[in-house]
């Protein structure tokens, strides 16, 4: 469930740590992960999903993307806005969460660091509480 990357550092790896539903109009899953020995920041539309029956430019990428603390009961920052102001926020292993519409748990998450198997999705742990689901405009 890991996969290393030719992007990234040789030892950066990504980890799905869960794969869960979210009551939605459309099919929704968040989407919670680990980036180990990350060196720096990541294009998170860069994490999106091969969809055989669309054009790349119409594929799914994350919505509401969030750093999370080390335990998971804790946003520390959205990404699309600390992400760039604050870069310690990318060092290390980081904890991310997302919202992901259509996701098909049979075929892998690409991501900047190459593809991720995904588990089969679960219910959502209550310390991921922290994330609520908010549709697109």
């Amino acid at each position: 469930m890991t996969t290393s990357s030719a992007r990234a550092k040789p030892d950066t790896l990504v980890e799905i740590i869960g794969v869960h539903p979210v009551e939605a109009k459309e099919p929704c899953h968040l989407v919670e992960l680990w980036i180990r020995d990350c060196a720096g920041s990541a294009e998170m539309s860069d994490f999106t999903q091969a969809d055989p029956n669309t054009t790349s430019s119409n594929w799914q990428v994350p919505w509401d993307d969030s750093f999370l603390n080390a335990d998971g009961d804790e946003v520390v920052g959205e990404v699309m806005l600390e992400g760039d102001r604050n870069p310690t926020l990318w060092r290390g292993d980081v904890r991310i969460a997302f919202f992901f519409h259509y996701l098909d748990c049979e075929r892998p998450l690409q991501t900047p660091f190459g593809e991720v198997a995904l588990p089969k999705a679960s219910k959502r742990p209550e310390r991921l509480r922290c994330m609520a689901y908010e549709p697109p405009d």
